[in-house]
């Protein structure tokens, strides 16, 4: 493994933290707008804006890792891959749980924009967030799964 791959993997697990952040603020938002009958503000919508991006930056530094700078593709002699535990999260259940999370998200906020009641935009946004970041919270290699990894780089 080269020091740019390293880096590589070591920013993904760094950014990490800003889509927990980003999508726990942009939830709060939405939850208290739907529960407070709030108007929906610039606040609201920069909230979405941080978690869809940092959401996006995060799937493409993934997809340079998994694409770009992957040892051996999970394709090639893929019934093999299939049965190794490790081989089969990372470029399996990984990759596609996190790409259906950000989907999911980024529909929200595009649901959630379109919207034309702003007590409809919290509630989509609340809606659609949240299983996201559920979708993100099972798919993340923490170090108390079989295959998982440190909190922060080097642990």
């Amino acid at each position: 493994m080269d020091y740019f791959n390293i880096g590589l993997h070591h920013f993904h697990n760094v950014l990490r933290w800003a889509v927990l952040v980003a999508g726990v603020l942009a939830i709060y938002r939405a939850y208290t707008g739907v529960s407070g009958k709030r108007v929906w503000d610039a606040k609201d919508n920069k909230a979405g804006m941080w978690f869809v991006m940092f959401c996006h930056i995060q799937l493409l530094i993934g997809l340079i890792l998994y694409f770009y700078l992957g040892q051996q593709s999970i394709f090639s002699n893929m019934a093999e891959r299939m049965k190794n535990a490790e081989t089969r999260y990372w470029g399996v259940e990984h990759l596609f749980g996190m790409v259906i999370a950000i989907a999911l998200i980024q529909y929200g906020r595009i649901a959630s924009k379109k919207a034309a009641l702003d007590s409809t935009k919290h509630r989509k946004a609340l809606i659609w967030f949240t299983i996201g970041l559920i979708l993100i919270l099972v798919n993340i290699p923490w170090p108390w799964k079989e295959i998982g990894r440190g909190l922060f780089p080097g642990m």
